[in-house]
């Protein structure tokens, strides 16, 4: 009876430690993401996703470990606190870390033109930058005229002049509803569903092409089309060129 009461004993003890390490672990992680100033998930960087991670390390080590006390998983967890902050006090004061440990916004669309280079080098996709957009209310580039990439993911724009401005219907205009733009070539490659989508074929795709001077499929980088204001396009000359000095054109 004693043996078994101590081994109850010992298991009760193991639940208790349990707790405390996911209570000490919450409060750190709660503590933290107060003192960088993050209200929600959206706020996040990608570096600060690294923070969570890594102290989920910390826990899933210790949580799982009876050798391992209290005090060790507190001065982890300190360790990790303290590291966090000196990073951001670091990266607040010089210019080079904060672009080391956040990286900065990125510009993929100047004056009209896509920024390749940036764009590949982020992996992004059109469709991913037309969703990012259709988000904001906008569901044609056309409409675009510069596109920042921020840090955390986001995008943020300027819109051409005629596409600001007083609405339509505050000046009592009612015009016909407009139809949804289509992705139909996406670097330089035809969207087959996309076609399917507008009961559309390649040959009608190429032969549209044609009539618009553009005879070189892989030439085009990104191809929408709408119902009402047909092709809106952009080709490799609409592309900036990046010279050896980083400095685009």
């Amino acid at each position: 009876m004693k043996i078994k009461n101590m081994i109850r004993g010992e298991g009760i003890m193991n639940y208790w430690l349990q707790a405390l390490k996911l209570i000490i672990g919450l409060l750190f992680l709660t503590t933290v993401l107060r003192g960088l100033g993050r209200q929600n998930l959206s706020q996040l960087t990608p570096y600060d996703i690294v923070y969570i991670i890594v102290l989920g390390g910390v826990l899933d080590g210790t949580f799982y470990d009876d050798d391992i006390g209290l005090l060790p998983f507190i001065f982890s967890a300190i360790v990790w606190t303290i590291s966090i902050y000196i990073i951001e006090i670091s990266v607040k004061r010089y210019d080079f870390l904060r672009i080391f440990f956040r990286g900065k916004p990125e510009h993929i669309l100047k004056n009209g033109k896509l920024n390749m280079h940036i764009i590949e080098k982020n992996n992004l996709e059109m469709e991913q930058i037309r969703m990012l957009l259709r988000k904001d209310g906008i569901f044609s580039l056309e409409e675009v005229k510069d596109i920042y990439l921020e840090i955390d993911g986001t995008l943020s724009l300027i819109k051409y002049k005629d596409y600001q401005g007083v609405t339509n219907s505050n000046l009592g205009i009612k015009l016909e509803e407009d139809y949804p733009n289509i992705l139909l070539i996406d670097d330089g490659k035809i969207e087959m569903e996309a076609l399917k989508y507008i009961n559309k074929t390649t040959d009608w795709l190429k032969g549209e092409m044609d009539r618009l001077g553009i005879y070189d499929i892989s030439n085009i980088i990104y191809c929408e089309w709408s119902q009402r204001k047909g092709f809106y396009y952009k080709t490799k000359d609409d592309v900036l060129v990046i010279k050896k000095n980083g400095h685009a054109n």
